[in-house]
């Protein structure tokens, strides 16, 4: 059987998929005020018309609604509190010990990423959900000496292609470029002599081994024994599920798939705003002579001349030019600009900007299921890309071989990790504003729902589970004070074992003077006074605006 040329296949694939990458192209144009209009002549950004040719007399305008949108977008999606969760059916199954190893594992590889100029994982991954779409990750772990050298490199999936087979992914390859001095501070023994600039270097993937290319030459050829390629790859959930033959270019979407084509419209009709606003301020004037002192010889100008702001164009008395009536073209223009900056703030989710006015806890939770709508897939998208890179770190530690390995400061040991659990990635906010505003709907609606079924569905608890625990060992203090003594006591003595004498003396006095008495009480029949129950406070915002 012949072997494979993959650097051929990766070229190709590259090459396939230019619609692909003409459209994250024009993404990071967008967010990077790339210029629409670009600088030809003078200071100012000209106006192009339908043919491309550049109005001479125009101002082009770049908006930063694209930058605005994603910085918002990516900033909320950092601010989200990360939840490592491992289930395993058998109840005797150490999972806080997983979790604290993936944990301590994501934290270490984080160390090492800005030691080679590269970004944080989640920041890093979060842009690539927001502005391609798509997210992957390399992961090599290495014990040397018993130490973990955690190594998680996150790809810009712009430079990434990859294939697929029956059982899954085949090769997966990055493509970078590097200078002269990168590359031979890493391959030295590369022919560097004719190289001026940056030189394109391929890092191929496979199942059995990994070839780095330098342009046309293959500096590194090296076999692996994992029978995988140790690359974990994912999709946002948003954009084309089709198999047509373009669909590749409509697949895993960036968050401008809805205003992609509107943003340069919106920029065009402020330039034309601007550009006759220019003209209002600094008006073409026209100085009226009779006919006989004009010379029949003198050339015409261009519209352009005549029009241009703060020129003077002589015109012969009781004549001259007559502006075209633009009262209805304004109009229409006012008519599209508004259904464009409707359609890109509906999209946009505009109510992620805050608004200084009261608010209502119906009004806070809309805005938040707003913003959800744009956060929840690239969040998704971001878990499950951990939590695969999770379960393949794990598998190459244990594949290692070694019995004890050293994560940072921690040691943990490698049979631990063995057995049959799922993990996942689970994320949630903390927002003041609407905890406020779920607390006042739940109080407003008790009585007519559980007390479990208002902490799951309405404030939403993380681990409701959890939460009815807790409650119900704090209502034991409520109903037996003498519970609530003796776990004073308790606490009292545990600080006497931490050094405070006074504790000690202190729980004494408790036990001979509170304790002792209740329990002869108690035993004699007498009814203890338990405390009272807490019942929920009255909701904190109005509920709705009141309006009927």
């Amino acid at each position: 059987m012949a072997e494979i040329d993959y650097k051929k296949l990766s070229e190709d694939k590259f090459n396939e998929w230019t619609d692909l990458w003409d459209r994250m192209q024009e993404d990071a144009d967008l967010v990077n005020m790339k210029e629409q209009y670009p600088i030809t002549s003078g200071t100012y950004r000209k106006l192009q018309d339908s043919d491309g040719h550049e109005i001479i007399n125009s101002i082009g305008i770049l908006l930063n609604d694209a930058a605005n949108f994603a910085w918002r977008v990516e900033t909320a999606l950092n601010k989200a509190v990360e939840q490592i969760i491992v289930t395993a059916e058998s109840k005797r199954f150490d999972t806080v010990y997983i979790e604290n190893f993936i944990r301590r594992v994501f934290k270490e590889a984080d160390k090492k990423l800005p030691l080679r100029d590269l970004y944080p994982l989640n920041p890093f991954l979060d842009q690539q959900t927001c502005r391609r779409g798509r997210v992957a990750s390399r992961v090599l772990m290495q014990v040397e000496k018993g130490i973990l050298n955690c190594d998680i490199t996150p790809w810009d999936t712009r430079y990434f292609v990859y294939g697929m087979d029956k059982d899954g992914l085949a090769y997966a390859t990055y493509k970078t470029s590097r200078t002269k001095d990168q590359i031979l501070s890493e391959y030295p023994d590369v022919n560097m002599v004719e190289t001026r600039s940056e030189v394109e270097v391929m890092d191929i993937w496979t199942r059995e081994k990994n070839e780095i290319w330098v342009g046309n030459e293959k500096v590194l050829e090296q076999k692996h024994h994992l029978g995988y390629v140790p690359v974990v790859f994912r999709k946002v959930p948003i954009g084309s599920m089709l198999m047509d033959t373009d669909t590749i270019k409509y697949q895993g979407d960036s968050i401008f798939f809805l205003i992609r084509d509107l943003l340069p419209e919106l920029n065009r009709l402020v330039s034309i705003i601007q550009s006759i606003n220019i003209k209002e301020l600094d008006r073409a004037l026209q100085l009226k002579k009779p006919l006989d002192t004009i010379k029949s010889k003198d050339p015409l100008l261009t519209v352009d001349e005549v029009t241009a702001a703060g020129t003077v164009t002589v015109v012969p008395t009781g004549g001259g030019f007559d502006l075209m009536p633009l009262g209805q073209i304004r109009e229409q223009a006012q008519i599209l600009h508004n259904m464009i900056q409707g359609r890109v703030d509906e999209a946009m989710g505009r109510r992620f900007q805050d608004v200084m006015q009261p608010k209502t806890a119906t009004e806070i939770l809309e805005i938040g299921q707003e913003q959800e709508t744009i956060i929840l897939p690239r969040l998704g998208t971001r878990g499950l890309l951990k939590q695969g890179l999770a379960e393949m770190f794990i598998k190459q530690v244990i594949e290692s071989g070694a019995s004890t390995i050293k994560v940072g400061n921690n040691t943990f040991d490698v049979p631990k990790l063995k057995g049959e659990y799922e993990i996942e990635f689970s994320y949630y906010f903390k927002d003041p504003k609407r905890d406020i505003a779920r607390a006042s709907m739940a109080a407003s609606m008790r009585g007519l729902l559980s007390d479990t079924q208002l902490r799951r569905d309405v404030l939403q608890v993380e681990d409701p589970e959890e939460t009815e625990r807790l409650l119900r060992w704090e209502e034991a203090e409520r109903i037996s004070p003498l519970v609530k003594i003796d776990r004073t006591i308790r606490a009292l003595l545990e600080e006497a074992d931490r050094g405070n004498e006074a504790a000690r003396i202190e729980s004494e006095i408790l036990c001979d003077s509170q304790m002792c008495p209740m329990l002869e009480q108690a035993i004699m029949g007498a009814q203890l006074k338990s405390s009272e129950e807490v019942k929920p406070s009255q909701p904190l915002v109005p509920i709705t605006s009141g309006v009927t």
